[in-house]
């Protein structure tokens, strides 16, 4: 299976041999085994180390003292899998230098080659660490992917735009976002280890106003609250430009973690499941090296068949295998072209597909994807608007009625959902649906008008509706009026009421607020009285 891939350049500057040290080190540290460099330089034929791993090296011919080029250079390292038996892990390396003054091009893949189906143990997916010993111990070009976290704000969101749409944008961004109290659930740092040479990673900064980096940004490309948005490579489709995501939810973040779900992993998978394959089709393998050494034997028997006068149909055989090779490289190359095409045609259609599903099925958050599943999202809505003709709605009926209808003006927040479950007992359901209708209809048109929160006292009357708590609001009874929208915690002293009992049968209050920034109302309660 293979796991990983990348690719990324040296800045002339650097030196093939003190990357060919590296490795030697890298292979040699598990067993305590040294690896002459020149050996490896020179070519290996799997040789076995004291830990039972095995090394293989391929190179073009290559003198220090009479430099040759193309340098070409190829090493494999494969060892068995500590905790499944049957699995053998195998990372390859490659380097190419076209001239002494040009730069370095590094690839390196990651697989694994399992001994029969009996080996079935999950793969935690990883970047070898050779990766970063060269990363950090060599010059990359700045054009890297990866080299260095970038910072989004208000300031950069319009540049960040400009990038994640821009065409011909090949590698991914990672958009991480830090919780409320600024902390992230996974590390910049360590994911940018991870991912360099493959995708760029982004940091939301902590305290930015999310609103307005949202209006920027829109909600597909941005992260809030903790959240992690993977933003594959642009695309140009029938509409213009544009990029799948994967989107992961802080909620969904901490239930991998309960589940002993590596994070880091988690997400390296993500981007890796697309990059992988085009990576490695540019992997510079044993193989490639074998042939290119093919190439130069071809060449140099060519040239001395010339100079020594041997039968021209000799050269023209010599020449006729020289022409194969070539050609059989170009049509590998379009052949991984048209792959390329097809899956980026196959996405944009998948992607038409799900949101016609999506937008047929009703459904804000997921996609619909079977009539069984559409059947799933009809049925709740059935139930809660004929609770509604039969004039006894629950609270929840109530407000997924509303959210559903009305999804561009009201959002209702988990915690609403949550307080209207547990005054499942109320007994005016009929006249809780009526101020929620009102709400919407009545509510909302106002204050999209600007016309000022007064208006609530005209839709609702004076006896169902508050702006604030008053005075008698303690600081414990404001932290329980505080909910989280969008990474963002709003305090909600804006209610409707019905009831003044100490009873969640009698008693409701509603408590919202007016986002601006969205033109939406955000529901945050929808159960008992709060305590002051």
């Amino acid at each position: 299976m293979l796991v990983y891939s990348s690719n990324f350049v040296l800045d002339h500057t650097s030196d093939p041999q003190k990357v060919i040290e590296l490795i030697a080190r890298w292979m040699g540290k598990p067993s305590s085994t040294f690896i002459p460099v020149k050996e490896l330089m020179q070519g290996i034929t799997r040789k076995r180390l004291k830990d039972g791993s095995f090394v293989t090296s391929q190179a073009t011919k290559f003198d220090i003292a009479a430099a040759s080029y193309p340098f070409i250079f190829s090493a494999e390292f494969s060892h068995g899998d500590d905790q499944v038996p049957g699995r053998l892990w195998t990372t390859g390396i490659g380097l190419r230098q076209l001239e002494a003054d040009k730069p370095v091009e590094c690839t390196f893949l990651l697989r694994t080659d399992e001994a029969s189906a009996r080996v079935q143990a999950p793969i935690r997916v990883t970047r070898p660490r050779i990766v970063l010993d060269v990363v950090s111990n060599c010059q990359p070009v700045c054009e890297t992917p990866g080299l260095n976290i970038k910072l989004l704000d208000v300031s950069s969101a319009r540049a960040f735009l400009a990038e994640v749409e821009r065409e011909g944008r090949s590698n991914p961004i990672v958009v991480i976002s830090p919780k409320r109290d600024g902390t992230y659930l996974i590390s910049p740092e360590r994911m940018q280890s991870l991912l360099v040479g493959i995708a760029d990673v982004v940091k939301v900064v902590p305290g930015v106003d999310t609103f307005e980096l949202e209006k920027v940004l829109g909600r597909r490309y941005g992260a809030w609250g903790g959240a992690i948005n993977v933003l594959y490579r642009a695309k140009v489709g029938r509409k213009g430009i544009y990029c799948d995501n994967s989107l992961y939810l802080p909620n969904k973040l901490t239930d991998l973690a309960e589940e002993g779900v590596s994070l880091d992993s988690e997400i390296l998978s993500a981007v890796t499941h697309q990059t992988n394959v085009p990576a490695s089709w540019r992997h510079i393998s044993l193989s490639v090296v074998a042939q290119e050494v093919l190439r130069a034997q071809l060449t140099k028997a060519v040239e001395n068949a010339k100079l020594n006068n041997d039968g021209s149909e000799y050269i023209q055989l010599l020449e006729d295998a020289m022409d194969q090779l070539s050609d059989k490289d170009l049509f590998i190359k379009e052949l991984q072209d048209q792959v390329q095409e097809r899956d980026g045609l196959i996405t944009e259609l998948e992607s038409n597909v799900h949101g016609l599903k999506y937008a047929l099925a009703g459904a804000r958050q997921t996609a619909i994807a079977s009539d069984d599943d559409g059947w799933k999202v009809i049925q709740p809505l059935r139930d809660s608007i004929s609770a509604v003709v039969d004039g006894a709605p629950t609270l929840e009926q109530s407000l997924s009625i509303i959210q559903t209808l009305f999804p561009d003006r009201i959002v209702v927040l988990d915690s609403a959902f949550s307080s209207a479950r547990e005054s499942e007992s109320f007994l005016y359901g009929k006249k809780a649906f009526n101020f929620l209708w009102k709400l919407a209809v009545g509510y909302w048109p106002a204050m999209a008008k600007g016309v000022g929160d007064s208006e609530g006292y005209k839709v609702f009357g004076s006896k169902n509706y508050a702006q604030n708590e008053g005075s008698a609001l303690t600081s414990e009874g404001k932290r329980r009026r505080i909910f989280d929208y969008k990474g963002r915690e709003i305090v909600m002293e804006k209610h409707l009421k019905i009831g003044v009992k100490d009873s969640a049968a009698e008693t409701l209050r509603v408590h919202f607020e007016w986002i601006d920034a969205d033109k939406v109302l955000v529901v945050g309660h929808c159960g008992k009285h709060l305590d002051f």
